[in-house]
């Protein structure tokens, strides 16, 4: 994984190297750099939709205290990052269901809270279905979509890490969405029949 380069974009290494240092712009540009794809992940991670804010923010306080500590995978530190939000995730998921489940009554399902639920299980399961067409993808189809649609790089960022045109990077995106929502209406088809 490459960090994002163009002209005055500093690289995830050198980011982290400040941080350790006690730099707080750098640590607002790391989180500025890296906040949506972990919200992404923690997302698809959390039992809750009420805890992702929480995996998040949990995950960059502990960049900031093991800020010696966060290593760099390639030239990024975003798979520590997720590494990370996952082990947060685990924890939260733990505790809650340790907690327990309410009993049943009368207006249990009638909330909004529930609808939210359901919306939120059934996004999950649809995440993990675009993961695992993405990573069926050929190279460099399957790189393209972790780079633009996992990572949110912009396709300029994305074509120059894998030598790509900027214009090649777009078309492959769209045949690419063009086939998983083929892929999807099929699927929904079959369950349906």
């Amino acid at each position: 994984m490459n960090t994002p380069r163009g002209p005055g974009v500093i690289p995830d290494g050198e980011l982290i190297a400040a941080i350790a240092r006690g730099d707080a712009a750098a640590y607002t540009t790391l989180l500025d750099r890296h906040s949506r794809a972990v919200f992404r992940y923690a997302w698809g991670l959390a039992d809750e939709r009420s805890d992702v804010d929480d995996i998040v923010q949990e995950t960059f306080l502990v960049a900031w205290r093991r800020r010696k500590d966060v290593r760099i995978v390639g030239s990024s530190a975003l798979p520590w990052l997720l590494t990370s939000a996952r082990y947060i995730a685990m924890n939260t998921n733990r505790r809650r269901r340790a907690v327990g489940f309410d009993e049943v009554d009368e207006t249990t399902g009638a909330s909004e809270a529930w609808y939210r639920q359901v919306a939120h299980a059934e996004a999950v399961q649809q995440l993990r279905w675009v993961r695992d067409e993405i990573a069926a993808l050929d190279s460099p189809d399957r790189e393209l979509c972790e780079l633009c649609l996992l990572q949110d790089r912009s396709y300029d960022e994305a074509a120059a890490v894998l030598g790509l045109s900027t214009s090649n990077a777009r078309k492959r995106i769209q045949r690419t969405r063009a086939r998983l929502r083929v892929s999807r209406a099929a699927q929904e088809m079959e369950s349906t029949s």
